[in-house]
């Protein structure tokens, strides 16, 4: 009763027409402004300083210049292997022709060696003297003389012996008539050993019995002579 009393505190309704209306908070509307720059600033760095955006044409352009680009590389490529394939077909060759080579080089020593062995057992010129005929061998045919010379010399330094192999032929004519014939026989430069091989042509009907070899210097004087019988 004596205290004092509680007088109600006026709340005006959400309802009655005079309340204020709430804007929107300040940070909200910094945002949003923010946010509106930022797009717009990335528009325009886009639009004056950024990539130029391509039209169909360029861009149907720009595919067909990566499409050939990319067909010339693939033809490169494939003359980039061609080209290896046969770098490495070559490289094979020639190990095989060196190779080859190498076995060939060999197999000739061993032949020069065979050949010093078979000279060394030539029996010598009956006659004797630095330069001789050790062998020969004559077979007939119709109209010519076929033939083998083998010369060789027993010196074996200084220059090699430069002459002539000349044939004098004794024999006979299908009527019995003896006579000679002398053809021209072939140049001859002995440094250890020269072979002479060819055809003589014989006149018409002439069988050849005898043959005379001569080795003639140049100067025409006899070197070495010998005498074989035709027997084939």
């Amino acid at each position: 009763m004596f205290g004092r009393s509680q007088r109600a505190v006026f709340k005006p309704s959400v309802y009655q027409p005079g309340q204020r209306t709430r804007r929107l908070p300040r940070w909200l509307v910094l945002l949003l402004v923010g946010i509106a720059l930022g797009a717009g600033g990335v528009l325009f760095l886009q639009t004056n300083y950024g990539p130029q955006r391509l039209t169909v044409e360029q861009s149907e352009s720009l595919h067909s210049e990566l499409s050939a680009s990319n067909l010339e590389r693939q033809r490169l490529q494939t003359q980039l292997e061609e080209a290896t394939q046969q770098r490495d077909a070559n490289k094979s060759g020639h190990e095989k022709l060196t190779a080859d080579l190498a076995e060939a080089r060999s197999k000739i020593e061993t032949m020069n060696k065979e050949l010093v062995l078979f000279q060394d057992a030539m029996p010598p010129d009956p006659r004797g003297g630095n330069l001789g005929i050790r062998s020969a061998t004559f077979k007939r045919a119709p109209g010519q003389l076929d033939y083998q010379v083998l010369v060789m010399r027993e010196e074996r330094t200084g220059a090699p012996f430069k002459g002539t192999l000349t044939f004098s032929i004794d024999g006979s004519y299908s009527n019995g008539r003896a006579a000679t014939v002398t053809p021209e026989g072939p140049a001859l430069t002995v440094d250890r050993y020269d072979y002479a091989l060819g055809q003589l042509k014989l006149p018409d009907g002439f069988t050849p019995k005898v043959v005379v070899l001569r080795v003639m210097d140049g100067g025409q004087k006899q070197q070495a002579m010998r005498i074989y019988y035709v027997r084939n």
